[in-house]
This record gives C-alpha cells, structure tokens and sequence, in this order.
C-alpha cells in the first residue's frame, strides 16, 4: 500500500510538472506615466527554457507565443524612455494557456532631445477596411476645423458644399472615438470639431455592427469617418459663436459648445440663417444646403433655391460604469425652401423623341425630429449586448407651379400648367438588437441580431392640370384630383451568425438572416373635370394595396486568417416569396424565387501601407408598392404610370477590387478601385405609346422584370508630396459605364452611358502665411440608344477651381475661392457660370480666438445650377437657380480649454474595435 501511495504521488507531481511545461502564451501592453501607449519598443524575454525578441505594436501591446517556462525575465527599451529589466515568477492554473501582465510603465528619459521626435507610425496606415492619416503630419493654420484637415488628406475631397468623399465614394457617418457623433451628421463633426483635437482619421468600410462583431462581412459597406481625440484633449469645453448681418437682409448666427470630461461627451448646436448653411446634413427633410455657414464662411450658395434654416442639435455620451457605455442626440430643424428650375426632358420612343420643356417655381417648408440613442453593455468578458432605439417624426409642405410644352418629334403636341398643393407627415421608430457570446474556446463565436422598424406616411395632394393639344389650342381641357396616400412599412429582421474554429487560423462560418417586409398602401382619389364640379371618389384610380416581401437567407462560408492575407469563400442560398393582395380589386398575386449564389472576400496585406482587396456579394431587393399595385396614377395626365402586381424581387451581385499603397519616404499615395455590377430579374420601365385626346395623354410607364443591366465602375487617385509636404500634385479620375435596360412599346432598347472624368489638383503652401490650391477638371458624357439613336447625347464640362488663403500680417488675411464651368453639348442650356467669392479676416485676442470677416459671394453674379442626368431612355438638363451675389460681415468667437491625461481606452485602434462598434479592423473571435 506505501509503495502505492508514493506511486500515486510521483505520478500527480509528473503531471504537473507536464502541465507547467505546455506552452504560454505571455502579453501585456506598455504605457508612459500618462497613460500615452509606447510603441515600436524592443521587448526581450530570457528564461532558462527561452530567449525570444518582439516589439510592441501600434496600440503598445506585445505577445510572446510557445514559451516553456512562467518564470522569467523581461528586458524593455525606447526611443525617449528609461529601459527597465523585470522579473515574473508566475503561477497559472492547470490547463491555463495563456498569462496576461496587464500594463507596464515606462518612465520618459529626461535626456532625450527635445527638438527630435521620432514616430515608427506611417503619415497613413492601412489596415483591410480602413485608412488611417495621422493628422499631426498635415501642416494646419490655427483655429483650423477638421474640414480643413481633410481637405489634406490624400484622396479624400471635400466640396463647396461641405459633402465629404473618400477614393472617390461618399462619406455618410462621422463618428468619434467609434461612435457616432450628432447621429453620425457629417457637416455637424467637419465644421465644429478642431483639428487640433485629433490624433487619427480613420476612414473605414463598415458593413455594420454585427460585422464588426464577428468580423463576417455580407454586402455593400457603408463609408464613414471616425476621429480619434488626442489623449491630452479628453478634458475640456469647445465653445464657438457666429454672428452676421449682410445686404438683400442676409444674416446667420450659430453657436457650438461640447465639453470633454473623459468618457463623458455633452454637445450643443445651434443654427439660424437664410444663406443656405445648412448643418444637419442627416437630419430627415432637411435636405439641400451646408457650406461653411456656420463657421463665418461663404454659405450654401452651391445648393438649389434659396433657403431659410433653423436647427438646434444635443448629443451626449458617458460611461454610466465600468460595464454600459450609452451615447445618442437629439435635433430639430426646420428648412423653407424656394427654388425656381428650368428642365429640358428628352423622352425616347421607337421611332420619335418627345421633347418636354418644363418651368417650375416651387416652395418646400418642413420641420423635422430626429432622436437617436445606444446602450452598450459588456455583460462579461464573453458577452456583449446592444440595443439601439431610434425615432423620427418629418412634417411638410409643397406648393408647385409650374408650366409645360410638350413636342413629338419637334412637332408641337400639347401645353398647359400644373398646380400642384401637398403636405405631409411622417412618424418612423425603430429598435436594432446586437448580442455576441464568445466562447471560452478560442475563435468559437455566436452573434444574434433583431431589428423592428415601423415606418408610415401620409400625405394629401390636390392638382390642378390645365392642358390643351396643339391640335385644338382654343379647348382646354381640365382635371383636380385630391389625392391620399397612407403607407404603412411593418420589418422584421432576425439572424445569427456562427463561427467554428478549426485551427488556429482557419474556420467555418454559418449565418441565417430572415426578414419580412409588410407593406400597406391605401390610395383615395377624388376627380373631375369640370371647374364647377365637386371631386367625386374615382374607383378606378383608387386602391387599397398590401404586399409582403419574406426572404431566408442561408449562407456558409470558410474562413482564413493569416498574418499576410486572409480569404473567405462561401454558398449562400436565398427563396424570396413576395406576395401581393389588391384588396379595392380582390386579386391576389404570389411570385417565389430561389437565389443561390458564392460568397467570396481575399485580402492580402504586402505592409502596413500596401494592401490588395477583393470581394463579392449579392441580395435581392423589393419592388416598391408603386410598382407593384394594379392602379393607374395620372395625376401627371400626359404620363400616366400603372404598376405591375407580377414583378419579381431584383438580385443584384456586386464584385470590387481595392489596391491602397502608401510610401513614406517618396510621399507617394496611390488608391484605385474598380467595382462590377450587374442586376437579375431587374425591374426596368415599359413606356408605351398612346394618343388620347380627352386629357392629352402622351405615353404610359408601366414595369417589368428583365436581365442585361450591369455597371463599371473604375476609379484612382495619385499624389505625391515634394518638398516636405509644401507642395502635393494630386491626379484623380473615374471611369463608368452603365447598361441599362428599358423597353419602349414593347421593344427593349439597351441605353449605354459612359462617363469619364480627369482632375489635377496642386496644393501649394510654401510658407506659414500662404495657402494656394489651384485644380482643373474634365467630364465627358456620352449616352448612346440601340432603338433609336436620335435621342444621343454627349456632354462635356471643363471646371477650373482657385482657393487661396494669404496672412499678409500676422492677424490680417485675405481669402479667394474661384470657380469656373464650361459646358457643351446641352440642348437647352448654354450658361457658363463664373463663381467668385471672397473675404477679408482681422483677428483679435490672445490666441486669435476672436475674429471679424467681410465676406463677398459671387461677386459677378452669375451663380446657376446645371445639371445633366441619364436613366434609361430619359435624360434631363436642369437648370436652377441658387443664392446669388451678397455681403455679409460676421464675427466669430471661440473658447477652447483642455487639460488632462488619456484615460480612455483607445477605441479604434488596430485590434481593439471587439466591442465598440467602431468597423473595420479584425474583432474578437473572428480568423
């Protein structure tokens, strides 16, 4: 029995001892004694079993793998730091894998230089879905705002408007520190935030938060901006108030004011103009408008008609504790707006073209809330949850005048006018749910998502239709209509997503979405045609219509993850049933369709600056209730439109190619992507020729579903710095090619626009007092018709652009803005506006917070819109007006104070967007 005893002993102290001896996995991050993360430090780790070297990475952390022994020493060295030599004797439970030795400090070396700073941080990063700049490395004036960083930023434009857009795509949602600020408004964060505040600007592809959960991206991204804060800016109050007054009585004021306490973010905004500025550039109804209003600049005057704001805006964000983080915002706005347009409408028939020659005055007023908030709660380590309510409520009104003559084939046909009367109001709330659970196995990952939205408008229009044929001009004929339309959208949308390990590196994904879509449309019309008669309930023009729309998607994809590259290749398998109930006419119509379709994404990162993406996706899409209920809607008489109940979903399969590469040492940026789109089952108009008579009807759109629409889309964008960054050539051009599908009486007619577009810009900034930044561009558009070529169209536009900003004292500088249009191949325009604008700024106080400007907008008083658009067998010169020549003396004040270390957990940074919603980036669990 002893020997028994001692044996059992000797074996449990064997297993231990074998226990110890499995590998570790040793990490830990280091900070300065302010909280700053070091980076690009030598880590050495010595143990009687190992001697292995690593240098921390870009958020500070360093990992050591398949180390034999938990005890050893720990050598750490800096550029600017003290190197400190530690030594772990640690003790781990049985069967643990891996040890954690949270934060180690490091003290700075009081006898570094202090003229030389060395960052081992590239002027941009790239990493898979996001470009990082960092904006220390762009030579800013004082007092600049984040607008006039980005403006910097290699392949990222920011327009008169204040619209941002990024290699070439549109920028929709601006977040700070990973989340979204004023509900992600873009004009609001550009033109408020200083750029002193920042340390990064990220721009990302964000495919949603379940994405950046689990790292499994489905679909079209979002493009968005996220600022990060500088670590010594996370304490402290912004505060900026403009005030003026010009001739044609112009005026503005705004204030902004955010406070920075830590995690806790408070933000006002206010604005009240009639120079088109407007801030909101997201809230619902709004539309229109921006430029640099807000900031004493030149207004909106690039934004169609002339309009009158007022909006006020909250935001707020804390750490309610160490586990909830909420943050949402809150606006009103109210726009009135005035825009008079001139449109010259090309309609393509078999054998004619009918030319309709349109004037317009219309006035829009809306008001507008908009309410926004999230919870997140990390439950523990493994579980996370999100919850996101969101609530909006539109109302508005439209009076349009406006008059029209139409020709066939440049023979008169019929003219007449339209008084059209509307208002209406729009209640939508919807709740998002996110929960993820990670396992306690490596990589083993489970994501569940729920989103409830209930949307509903209702509005009432009145027309009035004043119409009389050429071939009987002295009988006018008449028609009022008063016209309801109450919609209701009912979705639902539930799914998960699955990850399996199957090493290290790779594993299996499985994912399910289901959604249902229920669509109520309850359409009342009321008709005559007689002046003296009361409008009676017209039944053939009235309809009670409701559809739903349920798809299950099914998908299973392989996924890999290596140090390099990683890949994704996958099925997916989708039925979709879209039912349709006319309930006025008792018909009910069922269409089924099975979708199956691969999956695919690869990702190869050649450094930390060069990197190749690909990817493909597909989905269906919904016909709208427009298109699908069995009524006919003339309330435009000449071009009545009937839905078709019969029409299939869309699917539509997307394929892009994204190349980044960016060279320190030569200043060099190059971007390019090339994306191909095409559509099956797309839903294309069907334009059938008609004569009627009695109302003057011309032709009716009906829908159908075909194939053969697909779409190219190339874009790049080259720079390269000389000198120290003092002067940037940029080039920049895109080509596109669409072939889209429509069907004139019956025929299919294949309209293939190509749109090519070239620009130069050069930055030049030589000295601290001057800011020059001259740029020529080049658009053709060329639309070509298989039916029938007369309606063929090329268009050509030269634009020239001068921006210019000259201190000729230290506290006096002048500004220019110039731009220049020429434009050829319009039909029925021949304007080439030349666009001036100017100002004069002193600057007072310490600091230069406060100052004066006199501004002169369109000093030659040629401001115009003009535009030039093509869908299918229909192209559209517009032209319109916008806020012409005026003056306008503001002033401008602002208090900035900020103190205090960082002591938030970075929340963009590489790796660490597990559970911020930030996009982008690898998250946890996912390979």
């Amino acid at each position: 029995m002893k020997k028994f005893f001692i044996s059992i002993v000797f074996a449990l102290i064997c297993l231990q001892a074998l226990a110890q001896r499995q590998p570790l996995t040793v990490s830990g991050q280091l900070k300065d004694s302010t909280g700053v993360t070091v980076i690009g430090a030598s880590v050495k780790l010595v143990s009687t079993l190992d001697t292995v070297l690593t240098t921390s990475d870009l958020n500070g952390n360093f990992t050591f793998r398949n180390i034999k022994s938990s005890v050893f020493t720990l050598s750490i060295s800096a550029l600017g730091y003290k190197a400190i030599t530690k030594s772990f004797t640690l003790e781990r439970q049985r069967g643990q894998q891996v040890l954690t030795l949270g934060n180690i400090i490091l003290a700075t070396d009081s006898r570094q230089l202090g003229e030389i700073v060395v960052d081992g941080t590239p002027d941009v990063l790239v990493k898979e879905d996001t470009l990082q700049y960092k904006a220390d490395r762009y030579k800013l004036k004082e007092n600049a705002l984040a607008e006039d960083l980005l403006k910097k930023l290699p392949g990222v434009e920011v327009d008169r408007e204040g619209n941002v857009t990024a290699q070439g795509k549109s920028i929709t949602r601006v977040r700070v520190n990973g989340k979204d600020f004023f509900g992600g408004d873009v004009k609001t964060a550009t033109q408020q935030i200083p750029a002193d505040l920042l340390e990064n600007v990220q721009i990302i592809d964000d495919y949603g938060d379940r994405a950046n959960i689990t790292g499994v991206r489905d679909g079209e991204p979002e493009r968005i901006l996220n600022f990060t804060i500088r670590p010594d800016r996370n304490k402290g109050y912004i505060t900026r108030g403009t005030v003026g007054a010009g001739n044609l009585e112009r005026y503005q004021a705004s204030v902004f004011a955010a406070n920075f306490n830590n995690a806790r973010q408070i933000s006002a905004l206010a604005n009240l103009n009639n120079t088109n500025a407007n801030i909101f550039s997201l809230t619902q109804g709004t539309g229109g408008g921006g430029g640099r209003g807000g900031r004493g600049g030149f207004g909106g005057g690039n934004a169609d008609g002339l309009t009158n704001i007022r909006s006020l805006g909250l935001n707020f964000r804390d750490e309610w504790s160490k586990k909830v983080t909420a943050y949402g915002s809150y606006s009103i706005a109210s726009r009135d707006n005035n825009t008079f347009n001139r449109s010259f409408q090309e309609i393509l028939n078999a054998n004619t073209v009918v030319q309709n020659l349109d004037f317009s005055n219309a006035d829009n007023g809306n008001l507008s809330h908009r309410f926004d908030f999230n919870i997140e709660y990390k439950i523990d380590s493994l579980n996370y949850l999100k919850i996101t309510p969101r609530f909006s409520y539109a109302t508005g009104d439209a009076v349009d005048i406006s008059t029209f003559s139409i020709n066939n084939d440049n023979t008169p046909f019929s003219s007449g006018r339209i008084n059209d009367f509307s208002d209406s109001r729009s209640p939508n709330f919807s709740t998002a749910i996110l929960f993820n659970h990670r396992f306690r196995k490596a990589q083993r990952n489970l994501a569940i998502t729920a989103d409830i939205s209930t949307n509903s408008s209702l509005r009432n229009q009145e027309t009035e239709n004043f119409n009389s044929l050429a071939s009987n001009p002295n009988n006018e004929e008449y028609q009022r209509q008063l016209i309801e339309n109450d919609n209701g959208n009912d979705n639902l949308r539930l799914g998960f997503s699955y990850n399996e390990p199957l090493s290290k590196t790779a594993g299996l994904e499985f994912n399910y979405e289901y959604n249902y879509n229920n669509i109520k449309n309850n359409r009342t019309v009321l008709s005559t045609q007689n002046q003296n008669t009361t409008p009676v309930v017209d039944e053939d023009l009235s309809n009670e219509y409701e559809f739903q729309f349920v798809t299950n998607r099914f998908g299973l994809n392989y996924r890999v993850r290596e140090a390099k590259y990683n890949y994704s290749v996958g099925m997916g398998v989708q039925p979709s049933v879209l039912t349709g109930n006319a309930i006025t006419l008792g018909t009910t119509t069922r269409t089924k369709v099975v979708n199956i379709f691969p999956s695919g994404r690869f990702n190869y990162k050649f450094s930390r600056t060069k990197e190749l993406t690909l990817n493909y996706s597909g989905r269906s899409n919904q016909p709208s209730y427009n298109q699908l209920q069995p009524v006919t809607d003339n309330s435009n008489p000449q071009f009545p439109v009937t839905g078709n109940p019969n029409l299939e979903a869309e699917f539509n399969n997307t394929f892009n190619v994204r190349y980044n590469n960016f060279n320190a040492e030569s200043g060099r940026t190059f971007f390019t992507n090339i994306s191909y789109n095409f559509t099956q089952d797309k839903i294309v108009t069907n334009t059938i020729r008609i004569q009627n008579s009695a109302i003057g009807a011309l032709q009716e759109t009906q829908y159908l579903n075909t194939n053969g629409f697909y779409a190219v889309n190339g874009f790049y964008f080259f720079s390269k710095a000389f000198n120290d960054k003092k002067y940037t050539l940029g080039f920049r051009g895109s080509a596109n090619y669409n072939n889209q599908v429509s069907f004139i009486s019956n025929q299919k007619n294949i309209a293939r626009n190509t749109v090519l577009s070239q620009r130069l810009q050069l930055q030049i900034q030589p000295k601290d007092w001057l800011e020059i930044v001259p740029a020529a561009s080049f658009s053709y558009n060329v639309n070509d018709n298989t039916l029938n070529e007369r309606a063929n169209a090329k268009v050509n536009t030269w634009s020239f652009s001068f921006d210019s900003k000259i201190y000729f004292t230290k506290t006096f500088l002048i500004g220019t803005q110039a731009d220049k249009n020429l434009n050829s191949g319009f039909n029925s325009v021949s304007v080439n506006p030349f666009i001036i604008n100017a100002y004069l700024e002193k600057q007072f106080f310490k600091g230069k917070t406060g100052a004066l400007r006199l501004s002169a907008f369109d000093l030659l008083d040629e401001n115009v819109g003009v535009s030039n658009t093509v869908n299918s067998n229909i192209r559209v010169e517009r032209e319109s007006n916008r806020l012409a020549q005026y003056f306008m003396l503001t002033f401008t004040m602002r208090i900035n104070k900020f103190a205090g270390k960082n002591n938030l957990e970075p929340e963009m940074g590489e790796g660490q967007r597990r559970w911020r919603g930030g996009g982008g980036g690898r998250p946890e669990g996912s390979f």
